[in-house]
């Protein structure tokens, strides 16, 4: 929610006018001072490159990798995406548009594999289908609290890193919230098959040797009977 909030703001800062102020590796300010018309075109590549990663790299990945696997591997990963993405405003004129797409590559498809991967994971953590909306309720109440709350504390550090010189604040805070989610991570089990698997696992089986007629009735009670 922050990377989408911060990206079409980030990419229309202005462009830092005095090195001088500058104070690697954490001081610098400043954007990519694109026009609308530019970050249109990037965030239309971005919806492209989604729908793409979304329908050819997840299912062969998580097929491989199962969904627990996948998803601690790419909440390692995500720290990467907002640590580097302040320092892309720093490469040089020719290279700039590269480093922007290259981004958008990387944060797309970590957003693809992790996203869907949560989801089954989610799903499969319900013990019981009754239970499964009371979760999938949880969670999206959780997910619209993170969009509404996300791009607000963002957009304040964005704020103040600017006024402050230190334009990758709001990136790096970030950065530090997705290293404790992927400490998290490694905590989580994964459940054993989908609901319809624990609910066939769960249902006791007749004893060998007894059916059921159509009465309800079984061979052994059938027998008792007759003989009295």
């Amino acid at each position: 929610m922050t990377f989408d909030a911060l990206l079409p703001v980030f990419l229309s800062t202005d462009i830092p006018d005095d090195p001088k102020t500058m104070s690697l590796p954490l001081k610098f300010a400043g954007g990519f001072g694109f026009d609308t018309k530019t970050i249109g075109l990037v965030l239309s590549v971005q919806g492209i490159y989604s729908m793409i990663s979304t329908t050819f790299l997840f299912p062969p990945i998580t097929t491989r990798l199962g969904p627990l696997r996948l998803f601690r591997f790419v909440s390692v990963a995500y720290p990467l995406l907002y640590l580097i993405t302040p320092y892309t405003v720093l490469l040089p004129e020719s290279l700039r548009m590269v480093g922007v797409y290259a981004l958008i590559v990387l944060k797309c498809t970590y957003a693809t594999l992790a996203y869907p991967s949560n989801a089954i994971l989610l799903t499969n953590s319900a013990p019981t289908t009754l239970s499964l909306g009371t979760i999938n309720g949880v969670a999206a109440s959780t997910a619209s609290l993170a969009r509404a709350c996300g791009p607000t504390i963002s957009g304040l550090l964005y704020t103040m890193g600017l006024e402050s010189g230190y334009s990758g604040l709001a990136w790096w805070v970030t950065g530090l919230v997705t290293i404790a989610g992927a400490y998290i991570s490694f905590s989580i089990t994964e459940p054993r098959g989908r609901l319809d698997e624990k609910d066939d696992a769960d249902a006791t089986p007749e004893p060998a040797g007894q059916t059921l007629d159509f009465l309800g009735t079984t061979s052994q009670e059938q027998a008792i009977r007759i003989s009295t």
